[in-house]
């Protein structure tokens, strides 16, 4: 009985992370524009394009505060007015995400890896995107 009870929690437990794992891959959105491996700055304009828009992620009154995007790129893309800002890190690939919206509700979330140095025509560079559904 126990060993019975003991793969049914198991089962239960695998059911329920894989379950997480599943594409999120809605019916209806706004197309996708080929964006990755592009600069953050020219798949931005190509999602604008397509129908996505900025999704907020912060308050413009904790953004110079908040350690998500006070690290790595985060300051720059905030400054530029790039409110979709979700996340950035400081250290490694300096990896970004950001999130869209589009007319039928749902989010799109990019990401990014490198750093952006302007003055040596460095940016960032699209490496993939997906819905987010969480």
């Amino acid at each position: 009985m126990k060993t019975l009870l003991a793969f049914l929690i198991c089962g239960f437990a695998a059911g329920s992370v894989l379950a997480q794992d599943k594409p999120c891959a809605p019916k209806r959105h706004a197309k996708l524009p080929a964006i990755t491996e592009l600069s953050y700055h020219r798949a931005r304009k190509k999602l604008l394009a397509a129908g996505w828009q900025p999704w907020q992620t912060k308050s413009f009154n904790d953004s110079g505060i908040d350690p998500d995007i006070s690290n790595g790129n985060g300051r720059l893309f905030w400054r530029k007015g790039y409110v979709e800002v979700e996340s950035c890190a400081g250290t490694g690939v300096a990896a970004c995400s950001f999130l869209f919206t589009d007319a039928y509700g749902n989010r799109l979330r990019v990401t990014t890896a490198g750093e952006e140095l302007p003055r040596r025509k460095n940016y960032a560079l699209v490496t993939g995107f997906r819905f987010a559904c969480d």
